[in-house]
């Protein structure tokens, strides 16, 4: 990537409060308008976590016993992580970890409750 060229918004602002008024007054402060700008420059830089909200939602459809449990679930989850865990959180940690699943005891359980 190639250095970003260009005035802020700030310096910009400088300049045009502090018009000189002879061409020999405007090179001297150029000069120390470039030494400012290059003192006061600030960089951000900004980092991009699971992004989820570009993808549709996914409907998940409980009954209040259901809703009861899961909330009772996420309850003992909080308290053992020390920190909030949400339903998404959840089931994320739950695909994450599909391969470790017994896969006849799921479909049993899935078959129970239906």
């Amino acid at each position: 990537m190639s250095k970003l060229r260009g005035s802020t918004a700030l310096s910009r602002r400088k300049n045009k409060e502090n018009k000189p008024s002879s061409p020999q007054e405007e090179s001297k402060q150029t000069n120390t308008a470039n030494d400012k700008n290059r003192t006061e420059k600030i960089t951000t830089v900004s980092t991009r976590r699971n992004v989820t909200t570009g993808s549709s939602p996914v409907p998940l459809r409980l009954t209040a016993n259901d809703k009861a449990e899961l909330n009772l679930w996420l309850g003992e989850l909080e308290a053992a992580a020390g920190k909030p865990i949400s339903s998404a959180k959840l089931m994320r940690g739950l695909i994450h970890m599909r391969s470790k699943i017994n896969t006849k005891k799921l479909i049993d359980a899935i078959k129970d409750v239906s």
